[in-house]
């Protein structure tokens, strides 16, 4: 790794003056640009990522939502099938008495 004679990135942006008018606090000024390092990518390459990573995210989120949607059907087929044993009985109750009683 190279650097410059105090032993500096070259590409590390470095403030070399301050800026500032009689009376109001110094601002420094950025000379040089930052510089990204490139990972060594091509375009190609990145939207393969991406491609991929997009698939899974998706291929997740469907068994997610999946999941979730079986665990909700269980838990409203149980609330259905409680509240059938509370009520048809009351309910078969009531409709055998209303037609004994208009039988009689």
């Amino acid at each position: 790794m190279g650097g410059d004679e105090h032993g500096r990135d070259p590409h590390t942006p470095v403030l070399t003056e301050v800026v500032g008018e009689a009376g109001e606090p110094a601002v420094p000024v950025l000379r040089d640009a930052v510089v990204q390092p490139s990972a060594g990518y091509s375009e190609a390459q990145l939207a393969a990522v991406q491609a991929e990573l997009t698939a899974l995210a998706h291929d997740l989120t469907e068994r997610l939502l999946n999941a979730a949607l079986r665990e909700m059907e269980a838990a409203l087929f149980r609330q259905v099938s409680d509240r059938l044993r509370e009520e048809l009985p009351i309910l078969v109750e009531k409709v055998l008495r209303d037609h004994l009683k208009t039988g009689l």
